[in-house]
């Protein structure tokens, strides 16, 4: 047998791998021990991954939670500590929302998605920014490295305006929303780029609101990034929504499609699934839905247990 320990070195660890018995390795953290033989096959596992882009997309009510947060950071940085190269996509809702009541603002939905005026864009760059600046910071107190992208001029994601077909084929202005139509080249290598879910605006320069969810399909896409991960609310698609163990934890287009008919996958699940999808088409290498309220569902999706969630291939 062969057993792996830990070596604290200024804000990250070094792993020694010896042929001495198996011994039982604990962190500080909640959470149950470890053997090192399983702590040495996870390891190899993430190890895997050394070198190859990988697409985080935070958002949804775990943003809210403090520690459901700190716990998907935490993953983040032992990820880049093992080599993996990440990018962190987030949105900022609910923030968001607040703001906008704090300012006498109602938020206006068209078409289901949020209408933006030039007020209501002034709300969002700033909440996001403060959301972006918070992020990256919490990462550099984890021990790892970030870079906040929040300036017009280094942001890579450009857009136009989204209009959406209404009644008698008249286009539905949702205001200064976008959608992304590219993604500047970068190489997220000694640090992770920390991106807010905004494009700035092919026309005129501006900025430009962008569902997260789209946002981080886009840069998984021009990527060509491993792997995009969706953190959601749920643990991931589940054939009985008042059942966890319901879920299913492998589908392709056609078993989603199947599953939208029947009923089974709804509401808020049908955009997740679709940006998944446009993750795929765009370039990347698989997309998986899972629960950012679990603290551990990331590292989870790299060795290989049932937290998992739910991996959309083609």
């Amino acid at each position: 047998s062969r057993a792996a320990s830990l070596t604290p070195r200024g804000g990250s660890y070094t792993m020694c791998i010896s042929d001495t018995p198996p011994i039982v390795w604990s962190s500080s953290m909640p959470g149950p021990s470890v053997s090192a033989e399983a702590f040495a096959a996870a390891v190899e596992r993430v190890a895997a991954h050394r070198n190859k882009t990988v697409v985080v997309k935070l958002g949804g009510s775990a943003m809210e939670d403090p520690a459901a947060t700190r716990g998907t950071l935490e993953a983040v940085v032992a990820l880049q500590t093992l080599g993996v190269r990440l990018v962190l996509v987030h949105g900022g809702g609910k923030p968001i929302d607040r703001a906008m009541a704090a300012a006498g603002l109602e938020p206006k939905k068209v078409a289901g998605r949020r209408y933006t005026d030039d007020a209501t864009l002034e709300i969002v760059v700033r909440v996001l920014g403060e959301l972006n600046r918070g992020l990256a910071n919490q990462i550099a107190g984890l021990g790892g490295s970030a870079h906040s992208v929040t300036k017009a001029d280094e942001f890579p994601i450009h857009g136009e305006r989204l209009l959406l077909p209404g009644l008698d084929l008249q286009p539905v202005d949702l205001g200064r929303v976008g959608k992304p139509t590219s993604v500047a080249a970068f190489a997220p290598h000694d640090h992770i780029p920390v991106i807010p879910s905004l494009a700035v605006s092919a026309d005129d320069g501006g900025w430009l609101n962008v569902n997260a969810d789209t946002a981080a399909s886009a840069v998984a896409g021009a990527l060509k990034a491993e792997a995009c991960y969706f953190l959601t609310d749920t643990p991931g698609v589940l054939r009985d929504v008042k059942s966890p163990e319901s879920l299913i934890p492998r589908l392709t287009r056609s078993e989603c499609e199947a599953l939208v008919r029947d009923g089974v996958i709804a509401g808020g699940m049908i955009p997740k699934v679709e940006a998944c999808f446009e993750a795929l088409d765009a370039g990347a290498g698989k997309a998986v839905i899972l629960d950012g309220r679990d603290r551990f569902a990331l590292l989870s999706g790299f060795v290989g247990d049932a937290r998992a969630g739910t991996e959309i291939v083609p």
